[in-house]
């Protein structure tokens, strides 16, 4: 059961890539970003009461708020600020890469160690970054690649915040759950914004802004924890990721009729591979130590 819980999560998350896109006419990212936030939160506080899962204690609240700006406000608002100018695929591929910025991030802050297929999986994700970002021209650097990446680097610190509330005691339910609570309240103050834009927009705009909050943010991330408890080993799930870039392009291509450019693919390839073997060589590193 974990493979299906966690394909159906891989399938809700590639939505959110195509539904900003759809709403970003109506909606500004930090419109976007807190609107999604403050429906998330409502449904994992929600279950964080019916499950009764213990508050935060005092002197962890400075790691709940690293938590909360790195992986819920900043990212939100960069990851939408982000897809206003790149295409839904091309957002998921650099996503995609907060895997491999957490294994960078892990060494340069915990010594952890990097294999040498590692470091030659880091230098291909670069390249092909750059391939996405520089293919119109050295000085015609698309920005949304920018707003994007920096998300994924968001994210990766998320991953690491997550890891040291962990030994702390707390659950990845209660560390989401609050984490989204405490992102609210820093992205308050673009309810100026948002209040009046919903109330311009179409409705069906507003509603599917509401439905990312709910699904790709907080139902998504029940069934992934879900998935990781049944799964015997932690890959068995995390390698549902590859698979996130082509049902975002699958969803493009379905609901907005769109090809990314022939930058966009090269440098989506090349990422992949990268990604791939960066796989491979934790898997051989792991066998090596077995």
């Amino acid at each position: 059961m974990c493979h299906v819980y966690a394909f159906i999560t891989i399938l809700i998350w590639s939505t959110a890539y195509v539904g900003t896109k759809i709403v970003g006419g109506s909606f500004s990212s930090g419109s976007i970003a807190v609107m999604r936030c403050l429906s998330a939160t409502v449904v994992l506080l929600s279950a964080a009461a019916a499950l009764r899962l213990p508050a935060p204690k005092k002197r962890d609240l400075p790691w709940f708020v690293v938590s909360a700006l790195s992986g819920i406000s900043l990212y939100l608002y960069c990851f939408s600020r982000g897809m206003t100018s790149i295409g839904p695929t091309t957002s998921c591929v650099l996503i995609a890469l907060t895997p491999v910025i957490t294994a960078v991030l892990a060494f340069l802050l915990f010594g952890e160690r990097l294999a040498p297929l590692g470091g030659l999986a880091i230098g291909a994700a670069f390249c092909g970054v750059l391939l996405m970002a520089l293919w119109e021209g050295t000085m015609n650097i698309n920005i949304g690649v920018f707003w994007t990446a920096l998300a994924a680097l968001l994210f990766a610190v998320y991953n690491l915040m997550q890891r040291t509330l962990s030994r702390r005691g707390y659950e990845p339910r209660g560390i989401t759950a609050y984490s989204f609570a405490i992102g609210s309240v820093f992205l308050l103050p673009y309810l100026f914004e948002a209040v009046p834009q919903a109330l311009a927009a179409p409705l069906w705009h507003t509603v599917v802004v509401a439905l990312m909050g709910v699904f790709p943010s907080a139902v998504a991330y029940f069934l992934w924890v879900k998935a990781l408890s049944l799964a015997p080993k932690t890959s068995y799930v995390t390698n549902y990721m590859f698979l996130t870039p082509f049902a975002s392009l699958a969803l493009e291509l379905a609901f907005l009729r769109q090809w990314p450019d022939t930058g966009a693919v090269l440098g989506g390839i090349l990422i992949l591979a990268s990604l791939v073997l960066f796989a491979v060589a934790g898997k051989a590193e792991h066998e090596t130590k077995v």
